[in-house]
């Protein structure tokens, strides 16, 4: 494998786990805002309220930067001579995202273990 190819699956493992990564916020957010009269009550209080309003946050956010991932992984890619996965204007937006979507994740999580 040569490295014109290497680099060409750099690329799409990259832009699939960035996909995977908005889809899932993406069902999440769904998920939680369909299901949300379930187990946001009127009992429950704001502050355990605002947990699952921040998680919404995280998640969203996550998503405009796996949006801003690919655009950089897009733009990396029309330029030839520079087609490097581990440029900063790729690494930035993914790890931003990653750390995002992982708050998120522990924001409902705990969200989730306050209201039971």
């Amino acid at each position: 494998m040569n490295n014109n190819e290497k680099t060409k699956l750099s690329f799409e493992f990259a832009r699939d786990t960035t996909k995977l990564l908005i889809t899932l916020a993406v069902s999440i957010i769904t998920l939680t805002i369909t299901f949300s009269k379930d187990f946001i009550g009127e009992d429950l209080s704001d502050d355990i309220k605002l947990f699952v309003l921040f998680a919404w946050g995280a998640f969203f956010f996550s998503i405009v930067c796996g949006c801003w991932t690919l655009m950089a992984l897009t733009g990396s890619l029309t330029d030839a001579e520079h087609g490097d996965i581990f440029r900063p204007n790729i690494v930035i937006p993914s790890v931003i995202q990653i750390i995002s979507f992982l708050v998120g994740l522990v924001l409902t999580v705990a969200f989730g273990a306050m209201a039971l």
